[in-house]
């Protein structure tokens, strides 16, 4: 069996003593752990979940009537001789539908958040509507704000907002036990109203 020598120290160092080399190994070893473990406590920022709200169907098209002809077939359009201009594309007709997202919050957070009579989460949430090309909103939309009572000192209280095709979707719809806040992007928030008590059983 081969025998290993101990490594000689440069010319002029007195040599290690024997017992500093297990406690040097137990130091690195030491921090190695140490940093293992913070990088596994190390917590994630929070992510605000999304909500994707379905458009309202498209009207079905009619039934065909019974011993009706179909129409007939339209003519092939002609070929044009000379080379057409560039088409350029027009801008967004009023009608067309685009997504839009806002922010509901909850004073204090987590209060259980109702979409049109569907629980989608605890504040915050994001809600991806469908919206007009100007930014309003396409269908009406009720989302309502559940505060939940934490013991016997406390009353349940439900925050509740409506909108209609006429109102333009918020950036941030922030719900507290006494009202409402409406924000738009660039501006001030807006109070709208309070909650009400009585409504904590909805």
């Amino acid at each position: 069996m081969a025998r290993t020598e101990p490594i000689a120290p440069p010319r002029g160092q007195p040599p290690m003593p024997k017992s500093r080399i297990p406690a040097l190994g137990r130091a690195a070893g030491g921090a190695a752990v140490l940093l293992l473990a913070a990088c596994s406590t190390a917590k994630p920022a929070p992510r605000v979940p999304m909500v994707v709200l379905p458009a309202a169907p498209a009207a079905p098209a009619p039934a065909p009537v019974p011993g009706a002809r179909p129409p007939p077939a339209a003519a092939p359009a002609p070929v044009p001789a000379a080379p057409q201009p560039p088409l350029v594309t027009p801008p967004a007709a009023a009608g067309v539908a685009t997504r839009q997202v806002m922010l509901v919050e909850s004073v204090p957070a987590g209060a259980v958040i109702v979409v049109d009579g569907r629980p989608v989460g605890r504040a915050p949430v994001r809600l991806d509507v469908p919206v007009t090309a100007q930014g309003f909103f396409r269908d009406d939309l009720e989302v309502r704000a559940r505060f939940v009572a934490r013991d016997e000192t406390e009353v349940s209280r439900t925050a509740s907002e409506e909108f209609n095709p006429r109102e333009r979707v918020p950036a941030v719809l922030r719900f507290t036990p006494d009202g409402v806040q409406r924000t738009m992007a660039g501006r001030p928030p807006e109070v709208m109203g309070a909650a009400d008590p009585a409504a904590g059983s909805r």
